[in-house]
């Protein structure tokens, strides 16, 4: 406990927020980095925006320098050499304009709080669910119904299941499902809104504000008081928070923020000024219900619900704003099937709005800045044609023989190598350390077979349905399968690189020189690893199916068990492990365990076993369908009592701690 004390004893938020630095001590201290934005929305400290403006330009001028050293200094004198040439420094330029104008649009990432909301407004927490198991659903819809103000929590049961139906009365949520399930979760959306129509029509008081919920996001204390006073301004339909997950150990887990940390703590900041369009991300989200209406209520058209419904809000002249703060946390995908099944969902979608919405094409209702963020961030999900073309160029040069550099071996590499971690240092800064470059480069490769599907998509125009990424357990615990098109891409790879080592030591024939054969092999080299990074993040055992529907927290504090004093060892919404420092405990049947700062919980016991050192421990699972014990759970995970964990900071939940191995 000894790093949450000094985390604890230095918690007085500077004058900026500066997440490098706060997201350092978080981590270090074995809580997760989404809570050092458990805070109020703040602008940037001065010393990360510095460091981030010297990174920007830093990465910019050193690929400019290279490449004035590659035309200047090292092209060839003329003839088909000099035209293959030209084509590897084109190849070698491509980033330019992406750090260019990523520097341009990041430069600010400034944050603010809103007002105290001037009007009572009635709000809505929607929480659309379809198949999820109870220990995902239920601290969902147990912490939103704590929520404060007052407020009404809908679930939205595509599923009709009766458990979900019993479990809403007891939490005090009202239960909606509908008798068909058309257009996945915009539908059932679409139905609440015609629900609310209806009554309203009827006489019934009428809902302002929707709050959206994925089923798996569970809110935390701050998610209505923090935003509702953004609709203070009647021009506003949208607020959207960040996306932040509980399960440390994701698949796209980088021991930072995860790969959605960059997007959540730095891209969508930077689009909160004017013009910008923050988008909706179809969770931790508040709309206006005007609003919606007016838009023919969330997109069906298709398969990005949020993203659409953005661009038609900002089309009829509504604002969206992004709350920098962390308000919920969710599961992101644990696995890599999970990962590669979302992230090609948001592919196929992005594809749908560029070609359904022509955002190629300039318009009259869309600011520059729009156009750009749009435009930009549909056409991203191409960037696998990129991945390969990273492949394919160097490996056709290499082997055309032609000679494409006159610096010999040495000069060419310490050019080179310079140019390319200056690039990654001073990238680094610019995206606020929010990037894990092995984890970066090894999440690439799953933007080839995404990349195939959107172009696939573009020409074919085939009909697309809704998949819904699965949480919970799995049958068995099973490794994620590389895709053989990358195995035999990294065996093309270490195959040339080897043969144009032999060439230049001259054991094979080979027509292209040494300087040459470096020019090209180096981004060779650099895609054989992000390949080989890649196909083993797959096929590690920690992002194996797990047999577990509830995720474990790893948190050590003393509890009573039975009647017994104990320590905790960790605890998730399906039970707890704990061990027995005192006393005599029965071998099975019910037991209380009273946490911290909560009321008993009656869990039965499963099993009980001695460990080497000759402690006791007890493994604990709650009791089917005592919907009362699953809201306390939640409520001490998501919510704990002030001083319930010795040394965790008021505030951060327990939600917060990493994850039991």
């Amino acid at each position: 406990m000894h790093a949450l004390e000094n985390l604890r004893a230095g918690t007085e938020r500077p004058s900026g927020r500066d997440t490098p630095r706060e997201t350092s001590a978080y981590t270090k201290a074995g809580i997760s980095a989404w809570a050092a934005q458990l805070g109020t929305p703040a602008p940037e400290a001065p010393r990360s925006r510095r460091m981030a403006h010297i990174g920007g330009i830093s990465a910019i001028s050193a690929l400019v320098l290279y490449l004035a050293w590659r035309i200047i200094f090292t092209l060839p004198a003329n003839g088909a050499n000099l035209v293959v040439a030209w084509v590897l420094v084109a190849f070698e330029a491509l980033p330019l304009a992406g750090i260019v104008l990523k520097t341009i649009t990041i430069w600010n990432i400034d944050s603010a709080a809103p007002e105290e909301p001037k009007q009572k407004l009635r709000t809505a927490v929607l929480i659309p669910t379809y198949n999820e198991p109870v220990e995902v659903l239920s601290p969902t819809v147990a912490a939103a119904c704590a929520l404060q103000p007052a407020h009404e929590t809908w679930v939205l049961d595509d599923g009709s299941r009766p458990w979900v139906a019993e479990m809403c009365r007891s939490f005090g949520a009202r239960y909606v499902s509908r008798p068909s399930h058309e257009h996945a979760k915009a539908g059932n959306m679409n139905h609440a809104l015609k629900l609310m129509a209806r009554e309203e029509a009827a006489g019934g008081e009428a809902i302002d504000i929707i709050a959206v919920l994925d089923c798996d996001h569970v809110p935390l204390p701050t998610f209505l008081t923090a935003t509702l006073g953004w609709f203070n301004d009647d021009r506003i339909a949208l607020v959207q928070g960040p996306q932040a997950f509980y399960n440390s150990g994701a698949f796209d887990d980088d021991g930072i923020a995860g790969e959605q940390g960059l997007f959540f703590n730095v891209l969508m900041p930077a689009r909160n000024v004017a013009e910008a369009g923050p988008f909706w991300c179809g969770s931790t989200s508040l709309l206006r219900v005007k609003a919606l209406r007016e838009v023919g209520g969330v997109a069906t058209e298709t398969i990005t619900e949020d993203l659409h419904t953005t661009l038609k809000l900002i089309r009829h002249g509504w604002r969206t704003v992004y709350h920098h703060q962390t308000l919920a946390v969710g599961l992101a995908p644990a696995t890599a099937e999970q990962y590669l099944l979302q992230r090609r969902r948001w592919g196929m979608g992005a594809m749908q709005i560029l070609a359904y919405e022509k955002l190629w094409k300039a318009k009259s209702w869309m600011s520059w800045r729009n156009f750009h963020e749009y435009l930009n961030g549909t056409l991203w999900w191409l960037e696998g044609l990129a991945t390969l073309l990273a492949f394919f160029v160097p490996l056709f040069i290499l082997f055309s023989g032609a000679q494409t550099t006159t610096a010999g071996p040495i000069e060419f590499t310490i050019a080179f190598t310079a140019m390319f971690f200056i690039r990654l240092w001073g990238t680094k800064r610019l995206l606020r350390h929010q990037i894990h470059w092995p984890t970066a480069f090894a999440l690439r490769i799953f933007r080839i077979p995404i990349g195939l599907a959107c172009s696939w998509w573009l020409l074919s125009r085939k009909t697309l349905e809704f998949q819904v990424t699965p949480k919970g357990a799995s049958n068995e615990r099973n490794r994620g399968r590389v895709p053989w098109m990358i195995y035999v891409m990294i065996a093309v790879v270490i195959v040339a690189l080897l043969y144009a080592a032999a060439g230049v030591w001259g054991w094979v024939p080979w027509a292209s020189g040494p300087g040459s054969t470096v020019a090209s092999g180096v981004w060779l080299a650099v895609a054989g690893m992000v390949l080989l990074l890649g196909a083993l993040r797959i096929r590690a055992s920690e992002y194996a199916t797990s047999r577990r529907d509830a995720y474990r927290f790893s948190v050590q504090v003393p509890v009573t068990v039975g009647g017994c004093r104990g320590e905790l060892v960790d605890i998730s919404m399906g039970g707890a492990a704990v061990r027995v420092l005192s006393g005599e405990l029965p071998e099975s049947g019910p037991v209380q365990l009273i946490l911290p700062g909560a009321a008993p919980l009656t869990l039965h016991i499963v099993r009980a076993w001695s460990t080497p050192d000759g402690s006791l421990m007890v493994s604990l699972r709650d009791l089917r369908g005592e919907w009362a014990i699953y809201s306390a759970m939640a409520l001490w995970l998501f919510h704990t009592p002030p001083g319930a964990v010795p040394g965790l900071p008021d505030g951060v939940p327990v939600a917060a701690l990493r994850g039991a191995p």
